[in-house]
């Protein structure tokens, strides 16, 4: 929990460190503490998994599969199609912060990965997600 802040998340490490470790049984050593051993599986396969989560920067109008979740299935492909076109539109500093938080990411999260203060990573999520919510509801008279 430590590691993932997530029970589900942690539970899935735990038993990715079990299989790693059977796999590699033989390069156990008797002499060595296999609670410090399993820890060190543990703690690389998580810096792995995170590393592997890294996104490029502005790199929606290369990726083919982004997709937006949207419940309605009869307007989706026209939808996501449509989302999609406006989020190529966005300005890049809000492409990827708001691509992350689409796709799940905390905020601090996101900081993390864009190394900027927490208050511009929020401002941005929030600027890009008033131009979409413009962009799709009409124009009042």
């Amino acid at each position: 929990m430590k590691f993932t802040q997530n029970e589900d998340d942690a539970k899935d490490l735990i038993q990715d460190t079990l299989i790693k470790a059977i796999v590699n049984w033989d390069k156990f050593r008797d002499d060595t503490n296999i609670k410090g051993w399993l820890f060190i599986i543990m703690r690389n396969l998580f810096v792995n998994q995170y590393r592997k989560k890294k996104y490029i920067t502005c790199p929606i109008e290369q990726a083919e599969d982004f997709q937006l979740r949207v419940n309605n299935a009869a307007e989706s492909n026209m939808n996501i199609q449509y989302i999609n076109s406006l989020l190529n539109k966005l300005p890049c500093q809000y492409q990827q912060p708001l691509q992350m938080f689409i796709d799940g990411y905390k905020y601090q999260e996101i900081n993390d990965k864009l190394k900027g203060p927490i208050g511009t990573t929020k401002n941005r999520i929030y600027k890009a997600r008033k131009i979409l919510i413009k962009a799709l509801l009409p124009e009042e008279n």
